[in-house]
């Protein structure tokens, strides 16, 4: 017949292997999120990139320079949202 302590042992045991679990799985997310900010910084810096570009030939700027720095700016955000729901 299990005693107290032994109850008390086995519980501790279970929460101790639940919070080492949910320790390493923050981890992972953490390193997951933070893979996820790095690709979007070197992003970000191809945006500021274009955007440099484009107002240095503002006059002269095809369309598709201004719809490529518009769709890498749409990707940015998708990205910064999909980061802070992870948050």
């Amino acid at each position: 017949m299990p005693t107290l302590h032994d109850d008390l042992k086995t519980m501790s045991d279970t929460i101790k292997q639940q919070r080492d679990e949910i320790n390493l799985q923050l981890h992972l997310a953490k390193e997951d999120i933070k893979d996820d900010l790095d690709e979007l910084e070197v992003k970000w810096t191809q945006l500021v990139d274009k955007m440099t570009e484009i107002g240095k030939e503002a006059e002269n700027a095809g369309k598709d320079i201004l719809e490529s720095a518009k769709d890498l700016g749409s990707h940015i955000k998708q990205g910064y949202d999909k980061v802070k729901s992870k948050i």
